[in-house]
């Protein structure tokens, strides 16, 4: 399985980001029933802070190289799963952001990954794979389970936290924890969100490279 994997590290940290780009647009593409390019584009950007709450957790927890992240394209496959397990479970496809009513609420729908919620059940196997695999990975390169821990909890967790959950919303007849007007249509706005948060995480991830980077400039 290392072998595999380091195999797979051999592509470019910029071609496996793109492999899993194309991943996520079959997915995204797959799923909607109506193109509207603003959703896409949401949905894109959406799944790209996924992608980067986990390569935080690699890089500063794990202190794996930018070379050993690769693999993390590999995540891509797994966005399919929901689909799956709802054609399979003969489910209506109806996934949706979770209206954080109370902490507990929150709470419960974290711990147990959605199991029982009443329409997004079929992100379980997925969310239960991604903490498991993202494990089984750190593991696999560093071989300490505390810290292969942490970071699988803190990339799995962090990310449904912040994403998983409408914490804010434009339109006022969509349930959501706060809300809030804008001059933009309500998907404009959401993308142009979700832009600025993944480039954001860009930032906090690769911060070593991009102030060596400044610094190489101005030296």
């Amino acid at each position: 399985m290392k072998n595999l994997l380091k195999k797979i590290n051999k592509i470019p940290l910029w071609a496996a980001f793109l492999i899993y780009e194309v991943l996520i647009l079959v997915r995204i593409a797959v799923e909607m029933q109506e193109t509207m390019i603003w959703i896409f584009v949401m949905q894109l950007f959406w799944f790209n802070c996924v992608l980067m709450f986990f390569v935080i957790g690699f890089k500063y927890i794990l202190k794996l190289k930018n070379s050993d992240l690769p693999m993390l394209a590999l995540g891509g496959f797994l966005t399919y799963i929901p689909l799956l397990y709802s054609v399979l479970m003969g489910h209506k496809w109806h996934l949706n952001f979770i209206n954080p009513t109370s902490v507990r609420e929150v709470a419960f729908d974290m711990l147990t990954l959605l199991a029982v919620h009443e329409y997004d059940w079929p992100m379980f196997p997925e969310l239960v794979l991604l903490l498991a695999g993202s494990f089984a990975l750190g593991f696999i390169f560093t071989g300490r389970r505390l810290r292969s821990a942490v970071s699988a909890l803190f990339s799995t967790y962090t990310s449904f936290f912040c994403l998983g959950f409408s914490w804010f919303a434009v339109n006022p007849d969509h349930p959501s924890f706060s809300h809030f007007t804008s001059p933009l249509p309500d998907h404009v706005t959401y993308s142009l969100f979700y832009i600025l948060f993944f480039i954001i995480l860009v930032l906090i991830a690769f911060f070593r490279e991009i102030r060596a980077f400044i610094t190489n400039i101005f030296a």
